[in-house]
């Protein structure tokens, strides 16, 4: 690791500690009277502290851990309320959640260079609206993807509510769906990651290793899965199903917005990507069609 990284790498520790803590003030200081409100006036205060980093540091992608991180502290502070009395049904979604938020986090970060990389995303954003930016910054950037996480994550408030709850197919096939969405992630993210210093990769082409061989977008793919699974956990301890609507954003943000963002990106800096586009799935594996 290089000494910029290793600076840097210590700096977004410090921050995210700092977020923890200002989440932890709030929801010990500010009680409206429901669990589920105060865990989002926590969630919307870290927010707030995160994007004052970003300024801070000129970077957007300061916010890129939150992603991964926040659900994480959730599980925390699930933990710290009741965990005594947990049943196997929240051990296993625990796992379920853990397994993911480190994964990501991992991938996050043997990914990162340092304050020197912000998002391609980002940057394009900054051209694009120039003076109007730090509004997109943080409604776009930093307040969105917070809200759509919480909301993808509400069902479970069902579950950790209930300290009687006990394992039933919905809870088991929930957990299964967000654990095999989370290894789709592992196996797609590691092949992308062996595949950074491939000469013919550095020449331009598209990886056809791996789950990208079948899938476009497999890492998205697992994301997706990821969150219908918890939602199908929140159904499992009995949430109204609204708390749908977080997966369904989900669902919804990748397939509309980050896909083809990606791939619009992808037909400039791959120069067989067109073909690669015709021939594999975008999202489901399926077996590529042979020109």
């Amino acid at each position: 690791m290089s000494h910029q990284k290793s600076k840097a790498v210590v700096e977004i520790v410090i921050i995210y500690l700092l977020i923890g803590i200002s989440g932890l003030l709030s929801y010990f200081f500010i009680n409206p009277g429901n669990e589920m409100l105060q865990f989002f006036i926590a969630d919307l205060v870290m927010t707030v502290v995160v994007f004052a980093f970003s300024l801070l540091k000129k970077n957007s992608s300061a916010y890129d851990a939150y992603w991964s991180v926040i659900p994480f502290y959730f599980v925390l502070l699930w933990a710290f309320d009741s965990i005594g009395q947990w049943e196997a049904a929240h051990y296993l979604t625990a796992f379920s959640i853990s397994f993911w938020s480190w994964r990501l986090t991992h991938n996050w970060y043997r990914s990162w260079s340092g304050w020197d990389h912000e998002d391609w995303r980002y940057v394009n954003f900054r051209n694009q609206f120039g003076k109007h930016f730090q509004w997109i910054n943080f409604s776009a950037i930093h307040l969105y993807p917070t809200l759509i996480v919480f909301l993808s994550m509400t069902g479970l408030f069902y579950l950790y509510d209930s300290t009687a709850q006990e394992l039933n197919l919905l809870i088991i096939l929930g957990n299964i769906i967000a654990i095999v969405g989370t290894l789709f992630e592992f196996f797609a993210d590691n092949t992308l990651y062996k595949e950074r210093n491939n000469p013919l990769r550095q020449k331009g082409t598209s990886i056809r290793k791996g789950l990208w061989k079948y899938s476009r977008n497999p890492n998205y793919l697992g994301e997706i899965l990821f969150w219908l699974g918890l939602a199908v956990v929140g159904i499992g301890a009995e949430a109204p199903y609204w708390t749908l609507l977080g997966s369904i954003g989900m669902f919804a943000m990748f397939v509309f917005a980050s896909i083809p963002m990606k791939e619009k990106r992808l037909l400039k800096t791959r120069t067989d990507f067109e073909k690669y586009k015709k021939s594999v799935s975008m999202l489901i594996p399926l077996p590529p069609k042979v020109d």
